[in-house]
């Protein structure tokens, strides 16, 4: 009971220290991001895990969660923690992981994927928001009460993958029962070690007394081995003996095996001089037997070609014969062919014809086009032609399960140009808004004048975070843009509407609706600015 009173004492201390350090930490108020990234790199620091020998630097995986919460933990992951360091990651799909998995941190809409890094990580501490219980497999949990964070263990969950949770810890986030159960596996190892110790002990005193018996044999076995010695010596002088007779053979056996080498040296020489004449003969015999071939062979062919000679002077008679016939046939195909050459012309002086009129209604019928999809001013997208292709393009995401995009965009203040500067300056500034648009178009994105001042884009494969960007830039760009008009300059300011493309939405104007809501909320704070619904 002193003990765990003495834990309580310690954890209410730990608790007021941690709370004075994240209200004083870096001289500004923290926020909730900064409480969770706070609590992580504690849970981090009290938990130890079952491959920590093999574990060089900490890999934290933040799966959803945002921005801030990256930054927050960049700011206090710089200590080292057991001698390691730790690396963050923030990523949307679990695929998309490199590498090994350390620490895992799940925003709550990415809950649904704690069963599958359950299955597929073996050593990995699962963090979320939420409660920490057995049943949806959170080891350590960060809830939000009454605005403020509270860190929860399920040290059932750690135990069963052999992760170990240090009292201070369980102090300020587990609860009675976990400290009970802590303390009892405490001294379940103490008895454990204990028992160990009272074997060993024995061990001790068994070999003590094995010892004694070995002392004495050793006396034994030293008294015998002097005797040996002596015997030794003696052979050690006959050895001595007969290593000096040895090297001298050695000596008279390697004069030998000289000689020999130098009388095998002259053998081989002479043999090869022999081997090489008769190479020589058989290469003489082989040329000689060649030339009577190829006398035998220029006879046949001098015998061919008499023949053909004779053949070929019969088939000059014949040929002589045949020319005649040809030339009169030669007359008549030319007379012929002068005629085809005739109609040739004339058909192709029609098919010219024919392709030219052909190219003037390919034109034309691109010109109709273009009048009938593009806006005569801006040259986007008018509206009929943008709903086209955007509700085919929202038809293919929904088939691909992809992510998409929708801005509605509208110039403010646009009637006060009109008003103060005539419409010519009013067209001046919707061209130069287009321009912007066109500029910082994808390959794969669309375009289209909605409305008088009215634009909307459509951005595919692009989830919020990109289309909040690209509106940003947008409207950063228009803000910076001045349109002059008769040496008058003119700035200009966009509203933009941005919403995001549902799940089985399968309908444009839906998606319109909503963008077209949220611009209608950008112009009712003050304009100028982007709002996501």
């Amino acid at each position: 009971m002193i003990y765990i009173k003495r834990l309580r004492y310690t954890a209410v201390i730990l608790f007021i220290v941690l709370s004075f350090r994240l209200v004083a930490e870096n001289g500004h108020v923290l926020t909730f991001d900064d409480g969770k990234a706070h609590y992580i790199i504690e849970a981090i620091k009290h938990i130890t895990w079952p491959n920590e020998d093999q574990i060089h630097h900490f890999n934290l995986v933040l799966l959803g969660g945002n921005k801030n919460l990256l930054t927050a933990l960049n700011n206090k992951a710089n200590s080292v923690i057991r001698g390691k360091s730790i690396s963050i990651t923030q990523l949307e799909e679990l695929s998309k992981a490199d590498g090994n998995i350390d620490v895992v941190f799940v925003s709550r809409h990415k809950s649904s994927l704690i069963p599958e890094i359950n299955d597929k990580y073996k050593n990995v501490l699962i963090i979320s928001e939420g409660s920490a219980d057995k049943q949806n497999l959170i080891m350590v949990g960060l809830l939000t009460v009454r605005k403020n964070i509270k860190l929860s263990v399920s040290r059932e969950n750690l135990i069963k993958h052999g992760f170990k949770v240090s009292n201070g810890l369980l102090g300020f986030a587990g609860t009675k029962a976990d400290l009970r159960e802590q303390l009892k596996d405490r001294e379940s190892s103490l008895n454990k070690v204990l028992d160990d110790v009272k074997v060993k002990e024995n061990q001790l005193r068994e070999l003590n007394t094995s010892l004694k018996q070995n002392k004495e044999e050793l006396l034994i076995i030293q008294s015998d081995l002097i005797e040996q010695s002596s015997l030794l010596s003696d052979a050690q002088t006959q050895l001595n003996h007969a290593q000096t007779q040895l090297s001298t053979l050695k000596s008279n056996k390697e004069a030998i095996i000289i000689e020999l080498a130098s009388n095998k040296s002259s053998l081989l020489e002479q043999q090869n001089l022999l081997l090489k004449k008769e190479t020589e003969q058989t290469q003489q015999q082989q040329r000689l037997e060649q030339l009577n071939l190829n006398i035998k062979e220029a006879e046949k062919k001098l015998n061919q070609q008499v023949s053909e000679l004779q053949q070929q002077s019969n088939i000059i008679e014949l040929k002589e014969e045949k020319i005649t016939g040809q030339r009169q046939l030669l007359y008549i195909t030319i007379a012929l062919a002068l005629i085809m050459l005739l109609l040739k012309v004339v058909v192709l002086r029609d098919s010219r014809i024919r392709k030219q009129a052909n190219k003037e209604l390919a034109k034309l019928n691109e010109q109709l086009y273009e009048l009938a999809t593009t806006d005569d001013m801006t040259t986007l997208f008018n509206r009929r032609h943008f709903l086209e292709l955007a509700q085919r393009e929202l038809n293919q995401l929904q088939r691909t399960k992809s992510l998409g995009a929708v801005l509605m965009i509208d110039i403010d203040h646009f009637k006060k140009i009109n008003d103060e500067h005539g419409h010519a300056a009013g067209d001046q500034a919707l061209i130069g808004v287009a321009n912007i648009l066109k500029e910082n178009l994808r390959s794969y994105d669309i375009v289209g004048r909605i409305g008088g001042e009215e634009f909307s884009m459509f951005l595919p494969n692009s989830d919020i975070d990109t289309a909040t960007q690209i509106a940003e830039r947008i409207r950063e760009k228009i803000a910076d843009l001045s349109t002059s008009f008769q040496q008058t300059s003119i700035k200009l300011t966009i509203s933009i509407g941005l919403t995001a493309i549902k799940e089985d939405e399968n309908s444009i104007d839906s998606v319109i609706n909503r963008a077209d809501k949220a611009l209608y909320q950008a112009k009712s704070s003050g304009r100028n600015t982007v709002v996501l619904l």
